[in-house]
């Protein structure tokens, strides 16, 4: 039997899933209501953000997630996309990094690296991270 609070989180990635970005932000507020310090909630509404080009509101939102769970890969990489397209993109470059030291393994967040690399012409370090997006991608099936 899943808890209330992950039944909204789920609701939340499901309509973040179907592109529902408003919709999502309710269901992760919610949640929020019911544990505000949800680090996965605030990291879910972050991406909502994200996909509803609010990049500042998104930061805020990535920054509390982490405030509540450091090691959260998804929330480090979701403000690095958020700093690339407000086009700080050599402040996104730490935050890709630290996704990736957390959870090594995670293909989009080598992917998003060597598009942040590219944008800064440092075009050797970017074929290093897509191969290794590649790679990883091709692993995971």
């Amino acid at each position: 039997m899943m808890s209330a609070l992950n039944e909204l989180i789920t609701r939340g990635r499901i309509h973040l899933e179907l592109g529902k970005n408003e919709d999502a932000i309710v269901y992760f507020d919610l949640a929020l209501e019911m544990d505000p310090e949800n680090a996965v909630a605030w990291g879910g509404k972050g991406i909502a953000f994200v996909n509803l080009g609010m990049y500042d509101e998104a930061l805020e939102c990535f920054d509390k997630a982490i405030s509540y769970d450091a090691e959260l890969a998804f929330a480090w990489e979701g403000k690095g996309i958020a700093l690339m397209r407000k086009g700080q993109v050599e402040e996104s470059i730490p935050f890709f990094d630290m996704a990736l030291k957390i959870e090594p393994k995670f293909a989009r967040a080598a992917q998003n690296m060597a598009i942040a690399l590219e944008k800064l012409g440092r075009k050797e370090e970017s074929e290093r991270y897509r191969s290794l997006a590649e790679s990883l991608k091709s692993r995971s099936g």
